[in-house]
């Protein structure tokens, strides 16, 4: 069946659906065009597996120690998708929090070029989020705004 015009699609006509035969699982697919948490056994739609994300790409749960330990070194309440979870998992961040507490430089870099094509409405988290690292007064010696 057709979706509606003005209608928001149909669950059968999203593209993880359309690709799952009811016996067929499919795992969960997550890249820069499309994200979804997968399809078991019987096609139903499975959300996405934020635990198995931090695992694939090598990152570590941001932990309520780490927040605090962030408070610490920083004098500054961690940012709000930091408290809110909004931001879960990290790399590097107590080498970071090291460097800071010993005054070393370090660089963050983020990933996506602010001149890009293709920036849309949701590059705004990782910029404002990049702003707010800037605003805790880590001892950065450069800063390259680049967000994936």
């Amino acid at each position: 069946m057709a979706d509606e015009l003005g209608q928001p699609p149909a669950l059968t006509t999203l593209s993880l659906a359309e690709r799952a035969p009811s016996s067929h699982a499919l795992e969960q697919k997550v890249t820069p065009f499309d994200v979804s948490g997968g399809v078991d056994e019987t096609g139903k739609l499975l959300p996405v597996d934020y635990n198995k994300l931090i695992q694939q790409f090598g990152a570590t749960p941001i932990s309520p120690a780490l927040l605090e330990r962030f408070e610490n070194v920083t004098s500054k309440k961690p940012h709000r998708f930091l408290r809110r979870g909004i931001v879960f998992s990290h790399r590097d961040l107590e080498k970071i929090l090291d460097r800071h507490e010993k005054g070393q430089p370090f660089y963050l870099y983020t990933g996506r070029g602010p001149s890009s094509g293709s920036l849309h409405v949701g590059h705004s988290i990782p910029f404002e989020f990049t702003k707010y690292d800037e605003s805790t007064k880590f001892a950065l010696p450069s800063r390259m705004l680049n967000v994936t």
